[in-house]
Order: structure tokens, then C-alpha cells, then sequence
């Protein structure tokens, strides 16, 4: 009933065809990082679904935006919104129209080692080091807050306050389990789909040309030497450092036999 009422809230979910399986916890492992592979130059629309460990409420986002990048700021359109299926009533929250656009983000730290001091994760609404709903990238600080500049204010998880821990009045929560589904029709999946394979394959492209890259420099620096004077550097600097240590030793013993 609730997937029902969630699908009427936007023709993009209800617009006919089967829903296709992005990424599931329970078939991929509970990990952020597999559910960002999963989606990442994904064209269509797509439905992420959360559901908290402790009250195993479900929640989520919907966006209609491809999952075209990795960054440390927010892209997406209008057409994204954040959801709460279980809980009394159920709450769809559309974007303000305000002038604040944070609608998704996709930061995982890899992307800059982790010295932008920005979240990294999944995230929708709030800012970028706050997002609104928040997965993070090791599943340890996972926040579903329930007001944000983006969105319509509501809660995300289940429960009433008083009815609440700590962590969860922090807007913080466990994440139970995950899935996200390709949605919009047959044909708007399968594009969207070869979409996502392509952009796999540039991938795989540009990292074989980097690897070549690599192993050009090495073989031209092995040729010229450079790298038999790097490797053998510091071997000769201890050598060089011992063979001291010893004359030391030497004239030390010298001055103890006078």
C-alpha cells in the first residue's frame, strides 16, 4: 500500500513497466559504497529506499536527475523529493521553490581522499556537510533530519520523539537495509542502462590509459637510469652510513689500545 501511494506521487514512478533492482543490501552486502557504484552514470530515474533498524521504519528519496558525477556539491532538479512510507501519516516532502537547489549529492571520499572536510556519502537536502538524509559512506554517522532549505519539513523516521533514543531525537539512525530501483518505464530503464555501461567502459579506459601511462614513465626512467639511481639511493646512503658507524668504532679502539 505504501509503494502504492509513493508511485501516484510522481508520473515518473508511475508511468507503467517493471522496476528494476539497482542495488540490494540483502543480495550486494550492506556497504555505500557498492550502492554508489550501483547508480553512478545511471541515467534514469531512480527510488532509494532505507529502512531504520530500530523501529525498521522505510524511507527515502526519489530523483528523476542521472547520478552523472562524484562531488562535493549538490546537482539534481526539481523533480527530486524525500519520502517516509512507515509512520502515522506517511509524508511525501517536495522541494521549497525557495532559491535553495541541494536536492542530491554524491561525495565518496575516494574522489578527494577525504581532505575536503565535506560528508562522504549519499545525501539529499541540507547542506555538504550536513545533508539532510544522509548515508554515509562507512554507515557509522547515517542522519534522516526533519527540516532542511530544500525540502518541505517532516520526518524522516518513525516514531514520535518522546517515543525516541537519543540518537535517534539527533535525527541519527542504524541502517538496516538499502535497496535502490531503477524506475520510469521499460525502455527509459534500458537506456538508461546502457548509459551506466558505457560510462563504465570510459572508466575502464581511463584507467588502463593511466596504468600505460604509469608503466611508460617507469620503463623510460629504468632506461635513462633514474630509476636504478632512485632505487639504489638510499641502500648506498645507508651503506655509506654504516661504513662511518664502523671507522668511528675503529678510531675508538685505537685510542683505548694507547
Amino acid at each position: 500500500l505504501g509503494i502504492f501511494a509513493l508511485s501516484i506521487t510522481s508520473p515518473k514512478i508511475a508511468s507503467g513497466g517493471s522496476w528494476f533492482r539497482l542495488y540490494s543490501s540483502e543480495a550486494d552486502g550492506l556497504s555505500t559504497n557498492r550502492l554508489i557504484n550501483s547508480v553512478m552514470g545511471y541515467s534514469g530515474p531512480t527510488l532509494l529506499v532505507v529502512q531504520d533498524k530500530s523501529s525498521q521504519g522505510l524511507f527515502g528519496a526519489f530523483t528523476s536527475h542521472p547520478w552523472e558525477k562524484e562531488s562535493g556539491e549538490f546537482y539534481g532538479n526539481s523533480d527530486c523529493f524525500l519520502y517516509r512510507l512507515c509512520g502515522d501519516p506517511m509524508g511525501v516532502y517536495r522541494p521549497k521553490g525557495t532559491g535553495t537547489t541541494n536536492y542530491m549529492y554524491c561525495n565518496p571520499e575516494s574522489r578527494s581522499k577525504g581532505y575536503d572536510e565535506l560528508a562522504h556519502g549519499l545525501g539529499f537536502g541540507g547542506t555538504s556537510d550536513r545533508p539532510r538524509l544522509y548515508i554515509d559512506e562507512v554507515l557509522d554517522e547515517c542522519v534522516a533530519l526533519e527540516e532542511d532549505l530544500t525540502f518541505e519539513n517532516g520526518p524522516l523516521l518513525s516514531g514520535s520523539p518522546s517515543g525516541q533514543d537519543r540518537h535517534q531525537q539527533k535525527g541519527r539512525f542504524d541502517v538496516e537495509a538499502m535497496e535502490i530501483w531503477a524506475v520510469g518505464g521499460d525502455e527509459v530503464i534500458e537506456n538508461a542502462l546502457n548509459a551506466r555501461y558505457e560510462k563504465r567502459l570510459e572508466d575502464i579506459k581511463r584507467i588502463k590509459k593511466a596504468m600505460k601511462g604509469a608503466k611508460g614513465q617507469y620503463l623510460e626512467d629504468l632506461q635513462s637510469g633514474l630509476t636504478g639511481n632512485k632505487m639504489f639511493a638510499h641502500r648506498d646512503q645507508m651503506r655509506g652510513q654504516a661504513e662511518g658507524k664502523c671507522a668511528e668504532d675503529d678510531d675508538d679502539s685505537d685510542e683505548e689500545e694507547n
